[in-house]
């Protein structure tokens, strides 16, 4: 069957549960040949994967550069969500800083505008820049007055932010009304995200994150899906793939990897492919999760996760059994 479409909250936007992401885990549109980037490319849009996720800081702005090339040469136009980061000092000018990182990101995507814009700093109870911190006040504030005037100038659609931060702040950010999306981490070593308590000793409890915002139609891009790689259970890193083995959300990548293990074994007895599959249709099978984001190394990587996402959903028992699964 084709991959689901589903709706982005409320922005009135539709995008395919499979989104197709440009960051430096996978490597493809930082490192990647540009015939390979735009094969990859080509081949996502015509499997209906409509949804395109980059920011300056994936490859110090080489992401928006070659995705804004090769959609001009297929000329193709996904929705495109890209990013900006606010850093010491920008706090004195939340609206001039915002202007700027936008226009430098319009001209590196050569869009005339951007249909989702959003915050790549985590989100705190204070803001620290020089620690890339913004406090959620901020963010509901003047944050969102800024890129509420670049919506009135046409300039951007939607605005919304990347859930990293401290669970509270997270929150109050979501059930504000002010936004429109959030990135929200969430797989299957870590689904705090969509199920409350479903943490490891290890790891921040986002606190059911996703069904918070979805009380509030702000609509769910999940990353980290494959949790940095760990879920792949590779034993060796493509060339076009970020070499850094990192993790998020208080967890390691090799106690992420050794949880990994045991999703295999569940993959196994509910008949899947492997624990990457497992990972990516769990992250699908959450209720109010508008799109999950993947990255990509090679159009074998995009081929799998097209296939896999055709599947669907998981069935109950196999969530159940992820969701149980020791951690």
């Amino acid at each position: 069957m084709p991959i689901e479409s589903r709706p982005l909250g409320r922005t009135g936007l539709n995008v395919a549960a499979l989104g197709f992401g440009c960051g430096a885990v996978g490597g493809l549109m930082t490192r990647g040949a540009a015939d390979e980037q735009r094969q990859v490319v080509r081949r996502a849009w015509d499997a209906g994967i409509t949804y395109f996720d980059t920011a300056p800081g994936y490859g110090d702005g080489a992401s928006e550069e070659n995705l804004g090339r090769v959609l001009s040469e297929l000329g193709i136009r996904p929705v495109v969500g890209t990013k900006f980061r606010l850093g010491p000092g920008d706090d004195a000018d939340y609206g001039a800083a915002i202007r700027r990182a936008f226009h430098a990101s319009q001209h590196r995507l050569g869009a005339t505008r951007i249909a989702l814009y959003q915050c790549h700093n985590h989100i705190g109870a204070t803001t620290d820049l020089e620690h890339g911190v913004v406090d959620d006040d901020a963010i509901i504030g003047p944050i969102a007055s800024a890129l509420r005037d670049l919506v009135a100038r046409g300039a951007i659609d939607h605005f919304g932010i990347t859930a990293l931060g401290e669970t509270a702040p997270l929150h109050h950010v979501v059930a504000s009304g002010a936004i429109a999306s959030a990135q929200t981490y969430f797989n299957a070593v870590n689904p705090s995200a969509g199920w409350a308590g479903h943490a490891g000793a290890a790891d921040q409890d986002f606190g059911g994150l996703i069904d918070r915002a979805g009380e509030h139609r702000v609509g769910v891009i999940g990353i980290r899906s494959l949790a940095a790689g760990a879920l792949t259970l590779a034993p060796k890193r493509h060339p076009n793939a970020s070499p850094r083995r990192g993790a998020m959300a208080g967890s390691t990548f090799e106690h992420d990897e050794s949880r990994a293990q045991a999703m295999a074994t569940i993959a196994r007895e509910a008949g899947l492919e492997n624990a990457t599959e497992l990972a990516l249709r769990f992250a699908l099978s959450k209720p109010g999760v508008s799109t999950v984001i993947v990255g990509y190394s090679t159009l074998t990587h995009l081929d799998d996760a097209i296939r896999w996402a055709e599947r669907g959903r998981l069935d109950e028992a196999t969530v159940n059994s992820v969701l149980n699964a020791p951690r």
